[in-house]
């Protein structure tokens, strides 16, 4: 897993030029306009995949993210995030830019709201670094475009008491109107706890293709994660531009 996120980190920096995408931390909604997207995670444990333990059951993971252009320079948004018998937050954000790196856009986010865990709610806040850089390629004489962006972020949670820090990678391809690949892959440390890796390639599929770039989108995911167990998931997500 380290070999292949040190080869992530080195394609960041063979990109060639800046191409906003349809969703990444590192890039502001214009002015009056928004994003959103509703996603459902099921997973089950990969021991019991194979047939070597009982079945565990791994409670379902429902999330909400919207953000909307206030200004030139800010972008507000919500991020509700539930994982039932587990834990929960729900999130008040509010994100900035940052001078650029070279080509690549810069910024800094700041969430503050509320997490549960144990069945009780507490304080939450997070801040979050955010880099992103399009590309344009070619690949078997076909021109391609895309994105990368890199996460990081720290996490207080239940009056500082947990604290986590998150690093999460994004690569998509740009294909307005078609079926287009996106790989993400997810990790996290909380202190006394084991590193946390998330791996999910995804596809993701118009859903009105008279819209163009602005039609609605399914997003179809297959997900290896290792946390307190191994397992395997489907994510399903609805992205919508407004």
């Amino acid at each position: 897993m380290c070999h292949q996120f040190a080869r992530l980190l080195a394609l960041i920096f063979a990109c060639l030029m800046p191409l906003a995408p349809v969703f990444a931390g590192a890039w502001l909604q214009q002015e009056g306009q928004g994003f959103s997207a509703t996603s459902l995670t099921l997973r089950r444990d990969l021991a019991a995949v194979r047939g070597l333990s009982p079945v565990q059951r791994i409670p379902a993971e429902f999330g909400y993210y919207g953000e909307y252009g206030l200004h030139a320079r800010w972008t507000v948004g919500v991020d509700l995030n539930v994982s039932r018998g587990r834990s929960a937050h729900a999130l008040l954000f509010a994100r900035r830019p940052l001078p650029q790196l070279g080509r690549a856009n810069t910024a800094v986010e700041l969430a503050l709201g509320l997490n549960q865990s144990s069945e009780v709610w507490a304080p939450m806040q997070r801040v979050t670094l955010s880099y992103g850089r399009g590309f344009d390629t070619r690949w078997r004489d076909r021109a391609l475009s895309g994105w990368i962006a890199l996460d990081l972020g720290h996490e207080w949670r239940s009056k500082g008491r947990e604290q986590t820090w998150k690093l999460d990678a994004t690569v998509g391809l740009n294909r307005p109107g078609k079926l287009a690949p996106l790989l993400q892959v997810e990790t996290s440390k909380t202190a006394g706890a084991a590193v946390s890796v998330a791996v999910t390639p995804s596809l993701r599929v118009p859903l009105a293709r008279r819209f163009g770039q602005d039609a609605p989108e399914l997003v179809i995911g297959f997900q290896h994660k290792r946390a307190e167990t191994r397992s395997l998931g489907v994510k399903l997500a609805i992205w919508h531009r407004f």
